[in-house]
């Protein structure tokens, strides 16, 4: 799968501004998976805002959007 993600996060334990990444489709990702709570390693075109929360230098956003460029 080729192109790239867009997305929109929201610190999860701070107020803050919302931030924009953008990723590869076949780059890899930490998130925590939000039915397991388990930490694990997906590809870009893989996340799911209903699923995923993002992991970015040991702190998590909340993924509010994905969007595909």
């Amino acid at each position: 799968m080729e192109g790239k993600f867009r997305l929109l996060l929201r610190g999860r334990e701070r107020p803050g501004p919302l931030q924009q990444q953008t990723y590869a489709a076949e780059d890899s990702v930490s998130v925590r998976d939000l039915m397991t709570c388990v930490t694990q390693h997906v590809r870009a075109h893989e996340l799911s805002p209903y699923r995923h929360t993002l992991i970015l230098d040991g702190m998590e956003y909340q993924i509010l959007n994905v969007l595909r460029q």
